[in-house]
């Protein structure tokens, strides 16, 4: 896949999951107020949201990726960071899981809680990429 087509195929991704965030049942908007989760209200603010968050992912990965090319750090460390990235978005997606497994955020909603798990999962993606399109070969 080309880069072109990755980062296109991850904004779509962007916009579904603003939506999908930005849709919580009856109960999931209490809770939206309640928890004064103000940036997801609506879905200029959601879009915004999780925008920045991939935004800040991508350039990360850019960054590892750049390092490793540039040789301002070993192939080995790059991996390495780009690995721990992808355990910790890991670890979020099944934070995120055991969240909505409650019964408070439970009920917020389909769209919402696919929202939820679908913000990590690209994140994951993005670190994925990034580690698979590293530089070949060894470091010295």
């Amino acid at each position: 896949m080309t880069w072109k087509v990755f980062y296109a195929f991850i904004g779509a991704l962007t916009i579904v999951d603003s939506y999908l965030l930005s849709k919580p049942n009856l109960l999931g908007k209490m809770g939206l107020i309640i928890y004064k989760f103000h940036y997801l209200r609506t879905f200029p603010r959601a879009l915004l949201t999780v925008s920045i968050v991939v935004g800040i992912s991508i350039v990360l990965a850019g960054l590892v990726r750049l390092s490793t090319l540039k040789k301002f750090i070993q192939i080995r460390t790059g991996r390495i960071v780009l690995i721990f990235l992808i355990l910790v978005c890991g670890g979020i997606l099944l934070k995120t899981g055991l969240n909505f497994s409650t019964w408070t955020t439970g009920h917020t909603g389909f769209r919402f809680k696919y929202g939820a798990y679908l913000l990590p999962s690209m994140l994951i993606v993005i670190f994925g990429y990034a580690l698979v399109n590293l530089p070949k070969g060894r470091s010295k």
